[in-house]
């Protein structure tokens, strides 16, 4: 049976395309491709795959592993444009395995050149698949891992299996954060990185727009500041407790401690003063058009007694008092109807988004002009990715502008001394926020303290942050 993966006329690879299949193929077609968010790895990994199978006389089963069904989707779109209908395979085995097994008995027999399999981590690594994938009798067998740094997860890496000749990774950002022997593994199953196209090189060649990054200081108040002490002092004393390693301790399963941090990253990312200066800079922005808003997944109190409402909804709320028409786009919105916001947006029929997680890995926005970061995890990979997605080329999109919420203790308090208990917790908190600066900052057009095009930011308040806090280092 035919097996038609090859090139779509239509696709034209880019130099730096060239360079990453021809570094992967000359790597024992094995190795990592870390590409900035945005610059098209989806297509240069069908591509190494195109190039692979022509090598081999046509032959060919392939096996994409990615982090979320909606990802799946978005595969399959791209693998019919190389010319083969895919298996899906998540969820419930019954809609996929048969076919699934038949395909690989086929292919084995000889009577199928090759077949496409495109799976979610979580079934990729489950029992029901990998008895699947131990049937493969043939060498011609390749896996190319999307968001590659997910497979590192020690329940993850322990099920990759080493029947798979060709494998490629794919991530802007491999290295996983806080463990050293996630990656190691992840390295030593795929290979090193062999490709490497920086988000500073892909604005630099026009593949991803210029942006301007605004950062806003915004203090908690002082309940927050109380409550946020008072979880800093647990987690310390968690840390201790399971080896006095913060890093280490996060990757084990000790439950108490994960959940002081989630509570912990909960509180600042769903900072009450953060929708009062949202409100401010949306009044200030002009007509708003293809914004972005992305929330935390805490609860901040109502205008109505004592009662609380998630963040995103507040958010939403204030958007929409300033008559703007902005829609939710969270984890409980169905796949139909994600799929609806997304074409409403782009087509500007919905002026703003307002998102907490979903759309970090993935889902493609590139209409999107403005973004404001309300809330971030301590993980750069979430604030790398974001950044792309926002960056990505549209027509008549000349450059990005991302305003970005830090989170700083009280100014009334940050006369304590450096010796103090509390003014070190806080110095971590400003410390953390002020290295997503940097690395927000560090390739976009403006200093983060310039004023940009009117915009409004607060001039000197960083530097006054890294005075108050003796971090002129960063």
């Amino acid at each position: 049976m035919g097996f038609a993966l090859s090139n779509p006329e239509w696709v034209e690879a880019r130099s730096y395309q060239q360079d990453a299949i021809r570094s992967w193929v000359e790597s024992g077609a094995q190795g990592v491709l870390q590409m900035a968010t945005g610059t098209g790895k989806t297509v240069t990994a069908l591509m190494a795959a195109s190039t692979i199978t022509a090598q081999l006389d046509g032959k060919l089963g392939l096996i994409i592993a990615v982090p979320y069904q909606h990802l799946v989707d978005q595969w399959r779109e791209d693998v019919q444009d190389f010319g083969v209908s895919p298996v899906r395979a998540y969820e419930s085995r019954a809609t996929w395995q048969d076919q699934f097994e038949g395909q690989v008995a086929e292919f084995n027999r000889g009577f199928r050149d090759g077949f496409v399999v495109i799976t979610t981590h979580e079934t990729f690594t489950s029992d029901a698949f990998q008895r699947v994938l131990t049937r493969v009798n043939r060498q011609e067998l390749m896996l190319i891992g999307d968001e590659v740094h997910h497979l590192g997860a020690a329940h993850r890496r322990e099920r990759l299996p080493e029947s798979i000749p060709m494998r490629l990774g794919l991530s802007a950002t491999p290295q996983r954060f806080y463990d050293d022997e996630g990656s190691e593994a992840l390295f030593e199953y795929f290979g090193d990185v062999v490709f490497e196209y920086s988000l500073q090189e892909a604005i630099r060649n026009g593949n991803l727009c210029e942006y301007y990054y605004i950062p806003h200081v915004v203090e908690l108040t002082p309940e927050e500041e109380d409550e946020y002490l008072g979880l800093s002092r647990k987690i310390a004393r968690l840390v201790q407790r399971y080896g006095g390693d913060l890093g280490d301790a996060e990757n084990n399963e000790q439950t108490d401690l994960k959940f002081a941090l989630f509570e912990r990253a909960r509180l600042i990312g769903s900072a009450e003063n953060k929708l009062d200066r949202l409100m401010q800079l949306i009044g200030e922005q002009g007509p708003v058009e293809h914004t972005l808003v992305y929330c935390g997944d805490g609860t901040v109190e109502g205008s109505v007694g004592d009662r609380t409402e998630r963040h995103v909804d507040a958010a939403l709320s204030t958007l929409r008092k300033l008559g703007i028409r902005a829609k939710r786009f969270t984890a409980d919105e169905d796949r139909g109807e994600r799929e609806e916001l997304l074409a409403a947006f782009d087509a500007g029929d919905v002026e703003a988004l307002v998102a907490i997680r979903c759309l970090d890995e993935g889902v493609d926005v590139p209409a999107t002009r403005t973004a404001y970061v309300l809330a971030s995890s301590s993980n750069p990979r979430q604030f790398v990715q974001r950044r792309g997605r926002i960056l990505r080329t549209h027509p008549g999109k000349q450059h990005a502008v991302i305003h970005d919420f830090i989170v700083a203790p009280p100014s009334e308090i940050r006369d304590a001394t450096a010796g103090d208990e509390r003014f070190k917790t806080e110095r971590n908190l400003v410390r953390q926020e002020l290295e997503r600066v940097n690395l927000f900052g560090e390739a976009a057009r403006n200093h983060p303290d310039a004023d940009v095009q009117g915009i409004s930011t607060d001039a000197g308040a960083i530097g006054e942050l890294k005075r108050a806090f003796n971090l002129r280092q960063l």
